[in-house]
């Protein structure tokens, strides 16, 4: 039988493969799989460059030395971060297939990111009890903040997605919300709980008009407010807000740790990363990567062991 590391292969058909694995096991996006499939084809052209691939021939130190001079040119940390990640994933994939040996991956080098140094900070069961303590009752107030409290809980949407909610975007028959985002320009649609449908009810019953937007501030803007309606929209949300977490005894935090909060328990739970990625609204899906140091129950069933000599780690 032929040596799996023997297997001879076109870079074309390859990169084909590659993608349909991104695509159909991993769950990228397009975006995302254009910079897998521009690194990847970066690494082998400069392995292969008759674009034959023969994985027997294809060693660590050709990643090492392909790294070291593409590093020279790429002094952008956040590139130098990203192109790290695809040839982690590349060299798992390739392991996984037997065409090179277990490790590879984890003996490139990594690249410290400050924004990224600590965990994400959710909010304590406790915290989250206090916040809900604090949106009780029947008035118009309390019947508002604790929709929003449902909106950032239940579907963790940042300030801006919440600022620019309109009555038009829930469609109550077939219970879903749609979300606009101007950090990633794209539009998501996610499931209406049942809880979060019904807070959204009970506040649009208690308003006299029909709002334009689900959460407006109905007084005229005071002098110093900003004058883009839309930045004075999310104003008022994060102000309803912080006066919610004020009511609750919470100090120095804000509506973004719901949205971890949500983040951490999904993680918790078993939800892929995938699945966190879309309802969080990633750009990347390297952005929800920074939850994984929080599955430290899984992160420790698929370490992987350092490459050596003997497991052909070195070759």
């Amino acid at each position: 039988m032929q040596d799996r590391n023997d297997v001879r292969v076109s870079l074309v058909a390859f990169e084909a493969q590659y993608d349909a694995h991104l695509l159909h096991v991993r769950g990228l996006s397009q975006s995302t799989r254009n910079i897998h499939r521009f690194v990847v084809h970066k690494l082998l052209s400069f392995v292969f460059p008759s674009g034959r691939i023969s994985w027997r021939n294809f060693h660590f130190s050709d990643v090492v030395r392909f790294l070291t001079g593409e590093f020279r040119r790429l002094h952008n940390r956040e590139t130098q971060r990203a192109w790290l990640m695809v040839l982690r994933s590349l060299l798992r994939y390739l392991a996984d297939e037997e065409h090179i040996s277990v490790g590879w991956d984890v003996a490139l080098p990594s690249i410290a990111n400050p924004q990224h140094a600590r965990l994400p900070r959710g909010l304590t069961e406790d915290q989250v009890h206090a916040l809900w303590a604090a949106s009780e009752g029947r008035g118009r107030r309390a019947l508002r903040n604790r929709a929003l409290l449902l909106l950032f809980l239940r579907l963790g949407l940042r300030s801006e997605e919440v600022a620019v909610l309109l009555p038009g975007d829930i469609d109550w028959n077939s219970g879903t919300v749609k979300i606009r985002s101007a950090k990633t320009y794209k539009e998501r649609t996610l499931p209406l709980p049942q809880d979060v449908g019904e807070a959204l009810v009970a506040y649009l019953r208690s308003l006299r008009t029909r709002p334009r937007r689900l959460f407006d501030p109905t007084r005229k803007a005071p002098v110093g407010s900003p004058r883009r309606p839309e930045q004075r929209y999310e104003v008022y949300v994060k102000n309803c807000m912080y006066y919610l977490f004020q009511c609750a005894g919470i100090r120095n935090r804000g509506p973004h740790a719901l949205r971890h909060t949500l983040a951490t328990a999904m993680v918790n739970n078993g939800a892929t990363f995938k699945a966190v990625s879309d309802m969080l609204g990633h750009k990347s899906i390297t952005t929800t990567l920074i939850y994984a140091k929080l599955d430290l129950k899984s992160l420790a069933q698929v370490a992987l062991p350092w490459p050596s000599a003997t497991a052909g780690g070195a070759r």
